[in-house]
Order: C-alpha cells, then structure tokens, then sequence
C-alpha cells in the first residue's frame, strides 16, 4: 500500500494505492495557494477512477475540490456518515451558509445509495465509525462529532482518519469496544480537526500503544494546531522519515508525504518521503 497525504492547507486530502492499483481517496480539499485541484492531479497522473471516495466530516475544507475531482475521475462509491442525509446538512449549514464543495457532494448522495461497499480491498481493510444525530446527549447536532472516523489497515500498520472528531464525540465513540479494539493498532494517527486543541483527546490517544507518528495537516500559522504537537509527541515512538527520526509531521512544514506501507508481516514503515 502507498499512502500520500497531500498538502491543502487548512484541509484535507489523501490518496491510497493499493498492492494491485487500485485508488482510494481520503477527503477532497484543494490548496487555494498553489491552485491544487485533487482531480486535476489524478488525471495529470493518468489515474481516471476511485474505488471509493470516504469523506470524514461534512466542512467545505474536506470537500473544497469535489467539483473538480467529480469532473475528472469516476468515483465508483461514496463511504461517509449515512446518517447524515443532505437535507441535514443543509440545516447544519444554514447558520454560516454551504460551501460549493459540500453542496455538490450533497447532490450525490442518491447515487450511491447502491450494496454495501467492501471492508477489504486488495491488501488494505477498511473500518469505519461514526455517531449519531440527534440532540445532546443522545446524539449530535454538528457535523465535527458526525466525522466518519474510518481505520485504513494493512500488514501491521493501521492508519487513522478521525476528520474533525471533537472530545464529546471521542467519548461516545470509546463505548463501542470494536472501535477502542481498533484504536489498539493504530500506528500513522492524522490528528483530528487539523491539530486544534478541541479534537485533542488523551483517552483515545492513551489507548493507541504502537502510535509510530501523529500527522497533522493544517496551514502554516493558525488554528491551535502548534498548541497540540508537543502533547501529541508524546504518544508517538518516532520512526525515520527522510532521513530524520520523527514523531509529528505536518504539511505546513513537510508539505506532500509519502508513505510505502508492506501488506507483511514487517514492523516498520519502509519508506517515509517527502514529495
């Protein structure tokens, strides 16, 4: 498996190739900076579709560069919070207005109402879980504790992709003890909500023994994100990533990554490049 975590800002978007070729993309940000579009970058790649599109939280900064992606490449299955109908997400929306991005995901939420897509593709698994809506304390009436948190597994290493999950939904997620059996071999953890301090959980993070290091995608300056690097450091044992042991990386100062994870039985990642 090949694991690329791309450099949107205050964003996200990553893209996964399996053993046999297949592509799965994490989020669809775009960097406004560069003029970064996700499916322009497949296409010029001369990648023409996705397995699946997971979309971890319903904020314009995961979704930024669906229309582009939509236009490009065919997206053979959604993976997201189905209990989150478009309708909600408008409602949700309606305080500070909707995105393009979020809205044109929206648009196609009756296209892939179809079987239940794979947990297993070729030699990655993929486990996914979310909350409910609803009202306090029963449910969740915001879309970062209505985050998919989805576990990308393959060989030993298990990544983690929390989208913006904030502390309350941390908690009600820890019940379930499939997910806390998930969190056991986490080894990549991409911090959630880009760092900031309100997605910061140390009960989830204390159940994540074999973290190697914590990835956070965030701008340069801003967001609480460099308020949070020295906590999560602390969780990760380090592994060599360009020819440097480290335990946090973020694209504000790494930028593109790279990452070439075995399918064996092998207890390290191979290869940590920055692109």
């Amino acid at each position: 498996m090949f694991l690329e975590i791309f450099d949107v800002e205050h964003g996200a978007c990553a893209l996964i190739t399996t053993i046999c070729g297949k592509h799965i993309m994490v989020d669809c940000g775009d960097n406004t900076s560069t003029g970064w579009q996700p499916g322009t970058a497949l296409r010029n790649r001369a990648i023409t579709s996705l397995e699946r599109l997971i979309v971890t939280n319903y904020d314009e900064d995961h979704a930024s560069g669906f229309a582009n992606l939509n236009s490009n490449i065919t997206v053979f299955g959604l993976q997201r919070n189905a209990n989150v109908s478009a309708q909600l997400i408008h409602h949700l929306k309606s305080e500070n207005g909707i995105g393009n991005g979020i809205a044109g995901l929206a648009k196609t939420f009756d296209r892939y109402t179809g079987p239940a897509l794979p947990s297993v593709v070729d030699d990655i698994a993929i486990t996914a879980f979310c909350n409910q809506p609803g009202i306090p304390p029963f449910g969740f009436d915001d879309e970062n504790n209505l985050s998919l948190c989805a576990f990308v597994s393959c060989g030993v290493h298990r990544i983690i992709f929390p989208g913006d999950m904030e502390k309350a939904g941390w908690k009600a997620l820890l019940a379930n003890p499939w997910f806390v059996q998930q969190l056991k071999g986490v080894t990549l953890f991409v911090a959630s909500h880009h760092g900031r301090e309100n997605g910061y959980c140390e009960e989830v993070l204390d159940l994540c023994p074999s973290i190697q290091t914590v990835i956070i995608s965030d701008k340069w300056k801003g967001y609480q994100s460099q308020e949070t690097v020295d906590r999560y450091r602390r969780y990760a044992h380090g592994f060599i990533y360009n020819g440097e042991n480290r335990r946090v990386l973020t694209t504000r100062r790494d930028g593109n990554m790279h990452f070439d994870i075995p399918s064996v039985g092998v207890a390290t990642v191979l290869l940590g490049l920055a692109a």
